[in-house]
């Protein structure tokens, strides 16, 4: 009987062994491209407050497994899902501003969430037509590679409140580009559809004699 015992012991050590061998590994870095502090994280953070590094996160490296970070505690907020990979730039509304995550093991993906009422002009890109799926939003800033974002080539349509903004195929603003003024567009442009790499809102100087009008 004492054999048998121990042998169940170790089996459940093994298990345990196991299970923590493949959890996915997060790391946060305070500044962009993996500088400044980081934090590594191997299971679920629901309130980064509790630590020094509530929205302070500028960059993020996904080493294993699937993680889902959120603006707010509690996976509330807006929330966007990082498969492995190097994210140097965190741009938009999730610089220094995740205050919880979590590693996602199966199941469906996140509602889209809500745009924050900022007022301010901004676009929002989603994965799917007729705005399904993941949701990503950009205001202001220039986003000159959105495979830092995780959602390069991804994208299939979008709102535009408030000015006008170019996208484009490749990063840096190359390949094919497109200019769309404020409005919906539930199905974008066959050339962009998935496609989309760079994106930012142009000023009144630099805009284009026709923007693009969905047929």
């Amino acid at each position: 009987m004492r054999f048998r015992f121990d042998v169940g012991l170790f089996a459940i050590a093994a298990c345990l062994v196991s299970s923590a061998a493949a959890a996915g590994v997060v790391i946060l870095f305070e500044h962009q491209n993996f500088e400044g502090q980081r934090m590594s994280l191997r299971g679920d953070m629901p309130n980064l407050d509790r630590t020094e590094f509530n929205d302070r996160t500028e960059s993020i490296l996904v080493r294993d497994g699937t993680w889902e970070v959120c603006t707010d505690a509690f996976f509330r907020g807006h929330c966007m899902r990082l498969s492995p990979g190097e994210y140097r730039n965190l741009s938009g509304e999730f610089t220094r501003s995740i205050s919880s995550l979590r590693e996602v093991r199966g199941g469906p993906p996140p509602r889209p969430q809500p745009a924050p009422p900022s007022g301010r002009p901004h676009a929002q890109l989603y994965e799917e037509r007729n705005f399904g799926g993941r949701e990503m939003l950009i205001e202001d800033q220039v986003v000159n590679n959105f495979e830092d974002l995780g959602f390069n080539d991804r994208a299939a349509s979008m709102r535009i409140v408030g000015g006008y903004w170019r996208f484009c195929t490749d990063a840096n603003f190359q390949g094919t580009c497109r200019t769309f003024g404020p409005g919906e567009y539930p199905q974008l442009p066959g050339d962009l559809t998935n496609r989309i790499s760079s994106g930012r809102r142009l000023r009144e100087e630099d805009l284009p004699a026709r923007p693009y009008a969905p047929r």
